[in-house]
């Protein structure tokens, strides 16, 4: 068995860098049953692995939660919790006419940081680096148009634990990304005023959303034809089939196909136009043809039909998911047992997300940080749950109740729906050269670091631990996001029992004798008192660690 070592990571690194909230138990939760087995005992270090795996970030209350309900109860307990809605943050803030830029990132900041429904969250977000919308392609401006995000975010939220059908279903009426991928006022063919069906949408949604290119097996292997070739899932002309399925539709509230207004609506589901839709048989998937002369509505669901019961949505899917939450290697064993729940949660029912992800954090690789023999386990922690973790970790808040950091992607490479293009930030194919090229190993985040990436996301967040904390500031603006490392500052008089604190916290346990003995030599150069100063050091050293860098 193998996991992800350090030597791997530094091995990447070389060249890029320098060789508590309140509670949140339920209120007024009845006591278990009398009777009850109480569940099996959890470790304080595969607690906090499990919520490396589902949350955006763990504190000691969340260890104490999964503790107290075990692992399956705890990741039960996180389906069952209502969502907590990226739109519903409008309501509660107040935006002046020329301040709507990126507020969807502050939304976005409030939710992961704060909601209870963490594992929604933190699905939503792999879910929105799947079905990729981008801010750069979409109107975003103005009030309506930054809250059109948060809509579309929620919507991914929304359908996190439901069903993979419903899900595509609402993403492709979604006016988002219907502009977002031309769907939106495409029109049926008109040679005479040569025009043909946008295609944009038809492959993106196969190629990303639901298939891939290429057949694969139940395990999510390229299948092979007799001559060793891959197979191709799709042609041109399924293509062209597609585009001429989505062909009619614009916004709700539209008064006439080519209609435009100020007041369009942006966040419901897009209407169809019978007069502008293709009117022919259209070629889909597996030699399906769907017939000519039907309305849009019974197009379109005839064929998102025909996409999910492809026999790749389950393997494609799977396998992007346990990437995004576990590990980025994950064994063919593992893909295939959770592309086996795709097809089937057991009760017959295809594209249980909610049986999915709950698969995935129970499967034994999850579990044990262990996967198959030509495999490592782990993965590379995507830059914003850097972030994430900290604030969580040491209870970050601003004075006004607002976490404004909508400039993330500078710093950060990456923020909520600001890809650079339907592609995501990186691929999930993604190999780094040398040592994970020639075993066949993937490593997606590493796509996005750079020498200058790693440098400024180095840099910020030193600064957000050494400059913005409580004791550093002591007139902080209302604006400033402080961490809050008071209960470190008082354990710094024993920096054993500090640092132990520290490795569980942020590290599940797994820090490296190394890294350790390091950070007790620097922080030791202060004198016996320096609480605070000794305190936040040892944090910034962790948290700027390929070690910390890597979730295993």
């Amino acid at each position: 068995m193998k996991k992800l070592k350090l030597s791997l990571f530094l091995l990447l690194q070389c060249t890029l860098i320098a060789c508590g909230g309140g509670s949140d138990t339920p209120p007024n939760e009845p006591p278990p049953p009398t009777g009850v087995t109480s569940p099996p005992p959890v470790a304080k270090a595969d607690a906090v692995r499990l919520l490396q795996q589902a949350t955006f970030g763990t504190r000691l209350e969340d260890i104490a939660q999964v503790e107290s309900r075990g692992i399956e109860g705890w990741i039960d307990w996180q389906l069952n919790l209502p969502a907590t809605t990226h739109l519903s943050y409008y309501s509660t803030v107040s935006m002046a006419d020329d301040d709507t830029w990126s507020q969807h990132v502050n939304a976005w900041w409030m939710r992961s940081l704060t909601a209870q429904d963490q594992l929604r969250q933190r699905v939503a977000f792999a879910l929105s680096q799947i079905l990729v919308v981008g801010q750069s392609g979409v109107s975003s401006s103005g009030h309506k148009g930054v809250q059109s995000l948060s809509n579309y975010y929620d919507v991914l939220l929304n359908n996190s634990n439901g069903n993979y059908r419903d899900l595509i279903h609402a993403v492709t009426l979604n006016p988002v990304m219907g502009e977002y991928l031309s769907m939106l006022r495409n029109e049926k063919p008109n040679l005479e005023k040569n025009i043909r069906p946008d295609e944009n949408y038809a492959r993106e949604l196969m190629q990303l959303f639901t298939i891939g290119l290429v057949e694969l097996e139940l395990n999510g292997q390229p299948k092979e034809d007799a001559q060793g070739n891959n197979i191709p899932t799709y042609n041109q002309e399924v293509i062209e089939g597609f585009a001429h399925v989505f062909t009619g539709w614009t916004w709700g509230n539209a008064e006439r196909f080519k209609w435009w207004s100020e007041d369009r609506d942006l966040n419901g589901p897009m209407k169809a136009f019978d007069d502008y839709h293709a009117e022919g048989d259209k070629q889909v998937l597996n030699g399906v043809v769907i017939p000519g002369g039907q309305t849009p509505e019974q197009d379109l669901s005839q064929a998102l039909d025909n996409i999910f019961n492809h026999p790749n949505v389950g393997p494609f899917i799977a396998k992007q998911l346990i990437q995004k939450l576990v590990t980025s290697n994950p064994s063919l064993g593992y893909v295939e047992r959770i592309a086996t729940v795709f097809n089937d949660n057991g009760n017959g029912i295809r594209g249980d997300l909610r049986a999915v992800v709950k698969a995935i954090l129970m499967d034994r690789e999850a579990r044990d940080g262990e996967t198959s023999n030509d495999k490592i386990f782990g993965k590379i922690k995507e830059p914003v749950l850097r972030l994430t973790a900290l604030w969580r970790a040491f209870d970050a808040k601003a004075a006004n109740g607002i976490y404004d950091f909508r400039w993330v992607a500078n710093d950060f490479s990456q923020g909520p729906l600001q890809s650079p293009s339907v592609f995501n930030f990186f691929s999930p194919f993604y190999s780094p050269q040398g040592e994970f090229q020639d075993s066949d190993w993937v490593a997606p985040e590493m796509q996005i670091h750079s020498e200058g990436t790693m440098a400024k996301m180095t840099n910020h967040l030193h600064w957000r631990i050494l400059s913005m904390n409580n004791y550093a500031r002591v007139e902080p603006d209302p604006e400033d996001i402080l961490i809050n490392i008071t209960r470190e500052h008082d354990m710094a008089n024993d920096l054993e029992a500090m640092l132990d604190h520290l490795d569980l916290l942020l590290m599940a346990g797994q820090m490296s004798a190394e890294l350790r003995q390091e950070t007790l030599d620097f922080i030791n150069k202060y004198g016996e008192e320096n609480f605070d100063v000794k305190a936040s050091d040892a944090i910034g050293m962790i948290i700027t660690s390929p070690e910390f860098a890597v979730q295993q």
